[in-house]
């Protein structure tokens, strides 16, 4: 019996899939945090904050108040200037721009703005998502790959945790310093500030099914390639119509 055979007759196959799309699942929402997406879809992104700044009238007669933002990801940062103006850069320790927003002489939001490389576990957690869903697509086919997937898992579940707690402790700063800046900007808490806890809880429910999953295939250990025609062998029902 290979080692496929043996575990569609433990576990599964459809059970396996089921499993299999969960971890795609999570694996894809591990992607859409760590990914830049505040320049294509800025409500992806874990916080943004928005305000406005008064500015000399484009025909320099008067003032004139134009609305900026300054958006945060795991990622990235970005900037805006009215409708049209916007930067943006792929850095962990993303500082906005005093003369690009044209914040006024007593703004305090670039003095103290916070380092987010504390959001680098979000890269560090997809890696490890990523060899978890791969290691379990080849485990029913190799030997050793789910015991590999089994001590891996658990490792990807503290990360993730840990990476929700980093990604929530960030955007927490960010959001304190935007609020009580000068001038203060309006927050908007985007989707990827929710999506890590989703994806803790997926990997939560994953490593304790894939570990009863692991502990009924040990009742029985395959057995070795070599012996399976003389188990089929043996197996095979004896003709007993002839004397």
């Amino acid at each position: 019996m290979n080692t496929s055979a043996f575990f569609e007759k433990r576990v599964g196959w459809t059970k396996y899939t089921m499993l299999l799309v969960l971890l795609v699942i999570s694996f894809i929402l591990d992607l859409i945090i760590s990914i830049p997406t505040l320049t294509t879809t800025p409500k992806l992104g874990g916080i943004r904050g928005t305000s406005s700044v008064q500015v000399p009238s484009s025909d320099r007669i008067g003032m004139e108040r134009v609305e900026i933002g300054i958006g945060i990801g795991a990622s990235e940062g970005c900037m805006w200037y009215g409708k049209d103006d916007r930067q943006c850069r792929y850095t962990l320790s993303f500082q906005p721009s005093s003369e690009f927003l044209h914040l006024p002489p007593k703004q305090n939001v670039t003095k103290h703005f916070p380092d987010g490389q504390i959001m680098a576990t979000c890269h560090i957690n997809t890696a490890l998502q990523a060899m978890v869903t791969t290691s379990f697509i080849f485990g029913p086919f190799f030997a050793g790959l789910l015991p590999f997937t089994m001590i891996l898992l658990p490792i990807t579940v503290f990360m993730s945790i840990f990476s929700a707690i980093s990604l929530l402790i960030a955007s927490g700063q960010v959001a304190y310093h935007l609020k009580y800046s000068i001038p203060s900007f309006e927050l908007q808490w985007g989707i990827n500030s929710i999506l890590p806890f989703v994806v803790v809880f997926l990997q939560l429910v994953l490593s304790i099914y894939i570990g009863t999953l692991r502990c009924m295939m040990r009742k029985k250990n395959p057995p070795p390639p070599d012996m399976t025609d003389e188990v089929r062998l043996e197996e095979r029902p004896r003709d007993n119509t002839l004397g």
